[in-house]
């Protein structure tokens, strides 16, 4: 309580009363009542200005209290996402973890809890895309190709979004998944073109009465500009090494290319 409240509650109304007793001795009750009535309303306003300070002291004790509550509350859900984050492997993502990564940095979306953190939880953005980048990767059980990506517009989205030469928390692990990303999006779009370019020159080689004429030693990317679509490409890895059957159907004949590494090894009429 200020000092000014307590003289209003206290002092003041005391040094009327005195006053009021002296005029009651000299038997001048109007004054005497006067001042009696000033007493109690001097002591109401300073009970009501005191109890008002003391409200809002309560209150802003209460609001700081939360604000620290919540600060050290978001601060440990940051400090939990991080640590799942640093532990996530690409090539085998833990969907479960990340979305609990997730979760932990849902919150952070808001700006204004951001700002009342005061600094304590640095890019917890850039760390919520990432989960929500890699809960994506997760998704394809660690088998997502270049393919998966080109067609994967939200994830293509949110890292697209990335700051680009970003330093912050965790920088060693996000800026490479993003290159890696990018990457892989880009090589989608030229065996999409590849892909294109080989189509049309399998349907030049039907009408001109061609098809096949793969031999061993030649490059994967001409198989299906001889050959057209495969039924289906069967992959294998061993010693470092991948390995690919290519099966065709061809007038109700299968035909099978092998490959190793780009390159053509055998095929089978």
């Amino acid at each position: 309580m200020s000092f000014f409240a307590l003289c209003l509650l206290l002092i003041c109304p005391v040094l009327l009363l005195l006053l009021a007793m002296r005029y009651f001795r000299h038997r001048n009750y109007r004054m005497t009542a006067l001042l009696l009535c000033l007493a109690i309303a001097v002591g109401l306003i300073g009970g009501m200005k005191g109890y008002q300070e003391m409200d809002s002291t309560a209150k802003n004790n209460t609001i700081s209290n939360y604000d620290r509550d919540q600060k050290e509350n978001m601060t440990r859900r940051y400090e939990q996402a991080v640590a799942i984050l640093e532990h996530i492997n690409f090539s085998h993502p833990d969907r479960e973890k990340i979305e609990e990564a997730v979760r932990l940095l849902r919150d952070f979306e808001d700006k204004k809890v951001v700002e009342n953190l005061e600094g304590a939880c640095p890019d917890a953005d850039v760390l919520l895309a990432y989960a929500e980048a890699m809960n994506q990767v997760a998704s394809y059980r660690g088998h997502m190709t270049n393919k998966d990506v080109a067609a994967d517009r939200k994830l293509l989205s949110i890292v697209q979004d990335m700051p680009a030469g970003y330093k912050g928390k965790l920088a060693e692990k996000i800026v490479p998944f993003q290159r890696l990303i990018i990457s892989m999006n880009e090589e989608a779009e030229k065996e999409s073109r590849l892909d294109r370019e080989n189509a049309q020159k399998h349907a030049q080689n039907l009408t001109q009465g061609k098809y096949g004429g793969i031999k061993p030693g030649d490059s994967e990317d001409i198989i299906t500009a001889a050959m057209g679509e495969p039924v289906r490409v069967n992959v294998t890895q061993g010693d470092g090494k991948e390995m690919k059957q290519y099966v065709f159907n061809h007038n109700g004949k299968s035909i099978y290319v092998y490959t190793k590494d780009g390159i053509v090894t055998d095929v089978v009429l």
